[in-house]
């Protein structure tokens, strides 16, 4: 757990008023049969931080610790949690006052405005130990960010301890698996230093002995068997970290000491690319022969926290990662000067304009930059006729994510 100490916030507030959920949704109360205590005021901008102190995070598998400084007060903190994330929240007997009396409210997920709104997503009052507060078993349908709300009506002066477990293990995003964690990476570099040195070994010949099992094991321990600070992709477990993370460290590693080209880890199209990919399909084969293409969307290992990976880096590792590019029968591609996102959007304008404007909300962050490399070759098919082949390598270098698009268009 971490103890985190915080500054008098004093917040004056209105009588108890509680807003309704939205319309077939219920707010999940815990095991107390008495009234929820002080819920915040519903504010005019309708955002609820507004009614309350906010104090930060609150981590997965970690608490916060303050004390109230006025009656009535409200203090919030925010979480992240993925899609399907089932957690535990409550004002812990350790760490928390004797006869303190409390209450605890949960909104969310904040949207694009920045607003947690006003709809109750869960709420308790006594279902903690004595009087204090415990909403367990809540499931969050919808990843993002929450709010957790602790308040008291009697409670000046006394601290308490707010835990956030994750009872799922589904409750980390899913960008945190697709970088390496820096110290993670740091571990792996250390190992393989040491190896080096005290055989004589290459960095490459080196590395399989500081990424087998009992390294994976030794370092889950080390970023998350902690009594804090462990990171927050610790919540989803040892096996999500060996299963997800690891891999991606060790491919990372592989290029890094010359062992071979980058890995790169195919990921399933998503809905969003799988109708746009078919809607250009159609117009490719709508009366003559038009063209055909291949979609795949691959991860790309990297360190957190470090400068990305090199679009020639990642080309390399597509074109070795992905068996029909480099099959027998398929096309030597020379590689053409590398692009900006509006000239490859430019590109398929004609027959694939959906998928250009789909795969920056699919891969991107929003804000990132892409960057794309381009490969052509053409192929004689009949007298008179060819194929031109484009191999399009689309890099989100911010989200570790790449798209490769192959794109063939019929001479008839």
């Amino acid at each position: 757990m971490s103890l985190w100490f915080v500054p008098s916030l004093l917040l004056a507030a209105c009588g108890p008023t509680q807003e309704p959920g939205e319309p077939g949704e219920s707010p999940q109360v815990g095991e107390s049969t008495q009234a929820v205590l002080y819920p915040p005021p519903v504010p005019s901008s309708g955002n609820i931080v507004d009614s309350t102190a906010f104090l930060g995070p609150v981590g997965l598998n970690d608490a916060v610790q303050t004390r109230f400084t006025t009656n009535p007060q409200y203090l919030s903190f925010n979480f992240r949690v993925a899609a399907g994330a089932q957690v535990r929240l409550e004002v812990t007997h350790l760490g928390s006052s004797m006869g303190l009396d409390t209450g605890l409210f949960i909104y969310g997920p904040r949207d694009a405005n920045g607003s947690y709104g006003t709809t109750l997503r869960a709420q308790d009052d006594d279902a903690g130990y004595g009087a204090l507060s415990k909403v367990n078993g809540l499931t969050l349908a919808q990843g993002g960010e929450y709010l957790a709300v602790v308040s008291t009506g009697t409670g000046a002066g006394k601290q308490f301890r707010l835990a956030l477990g994750c009872l799922n293990g589904a409750c980390a995003e899913p960008s945190l698996f697709t970088a390496c964690d820096l110290d993670v990476a740091t571990r792996i570099e250390v190992c393989d230093e040491s190896v080096v040195e005290a055989q004589g070994v290459t960095p490459a010949q080196a590395l399989p002995q500081c990424t087998d099992a009992q390294d994976a094991h030794d370092a889950y321990v080390s970023q998350c068997v902690l009594s804090s600070g462990a990171k927050p992709w610790c919540a989803n477990g040892e096996a999500a970290f060996t299963s997800r993370m690891w891999p991606v460290c060790k491919d990372f590693y592989y290029r890094y000491y010359g062992a071979g080209p980058l890995p790169l880890t195919q990921l399933p199209l998503s809905s969003t690319l799988q109708a746009t990919q078919a809607t250009g399909h159609t117009r490719c084969k709508t009366g003559e022969n038009w063209c055909d293409e291949s979609l795949w969307t691959l991860n790309v290992p990297s360190v957190a926290g470090t400068p990305p990976v090199s679009l020639d880096v990642v080309a390399e590792g597509a074109f070795a990662s992905i068996p029909a590019l480099y099959a027998q029968e398929a096309p030597q591609f020379e590689r053409l000067a590398d692009l900006t996102y509006a000239q490859f959007t430019s590109r398929l304008d004609y027959f694939f304009p959906e998928l250009a404007q789909a795969l920056p909300g699919a891969l991107g962050n929003g804000t990132e930059v892409p960057q794309v490399a381009d490969f052509y070759a053409d192929i004689p098919v009949a007298p008179g006729a060819k194929d031109y082949h484009h191999v399009y390598v689309v890099y989100f270098p911010v989200s570790h994510q790449t798209a490769v698009f192959w794109f063939i268009q019929h001479e008839i």
